[in-house]
């Protein structure tokens, strides 16, 4: 089956990394850097492991007041790359859960047999590039936060399976990378995670 896509406005993601260690007070979050970004501020965002500003899974949640996206509510988490796929983690990169022993890594590379890529627990969306082994922030839940963001907004690949209110899977597309799909079960050993839903199908 083709892969097709779905506009970032018609997606909504369920955090399931967890308790967090650390959860900022509503109205709070981290600083801002000088041209306003918070998310991406590089004194807390894709900085090496030894530098980084909050523990690992470490949760921000934010207001959306719809000025750019749906109103609503989003979700970052503070998060490890392990490894990448030989495509790079960029804005609107899917990642799963990288390791099979640390908590708190995520990984892009569908080939990734630690993985489970198909059917992971989680879903955790890049906001630009990062390098091996750094921390930093990612889309977790709650509706796609373009206000804080703007790099989220646009169509990400799905499996041209998504129905409109049904349940998404992370899938390995077509394309060799993770996208979304329609929560469903399987033949195999374990059910897929159910990481979000849907306002309409893919296209």
């Amino acid at each position: 089956m083709a892969d097709a896509t779905i506009d970032s406005e018609l997606i909504k993601l369920i955090d399931n990394w967890g308790p967090a260690p650390y959860t900022f007070p509503l109205g709070l979050h981290p600083p801002k850097d000088a041209a306003g970004n918070i998310f991406t501020n590089p004194l807390h965002h894709n900085v090496a492991a030894t530098a980084a500003m909050y523990p690992l899974g470490t949760q921000c949640v934010v207001p959306l007041d719809g000025s750019a996206g749906k109103a609503g509510a989003a979700v970052f988490r503070y998060l490890q790359v392990s490894t990448q796929d030989a495509v790079a983690i960029a804005a609107k990169t899917l990642c799963v859960p990288g390791s099979g022993t640390v908590w708190y890594q995520v990984s892009n590379d569908p080939n990734a047999t630690v993985l489970l890529a198909t059917g992971a627990a989680a879903v955790a969306i890049g906001l630009s590039a990062i390098t091996d082994a750094y921390v930093g922030w990612f889309w977790t839940g709650g509706e796609c936060p373009e206000q804080y963001v703007s790099g989220l907004g646009g169509t990400y690949g799905t499996d041209d399976t998504v129905i409109a209110g049904q349940g998404l899977m992370v899938q390995d597309l077509a394309a060799d990378a993770l996208g979304f799909g329609l929560h469903v079960s399987t033949t195999t050993a374990f059910v897929p995670g159910r990481v979000g839903w849907s306002l309409a199908a893919d296209s």
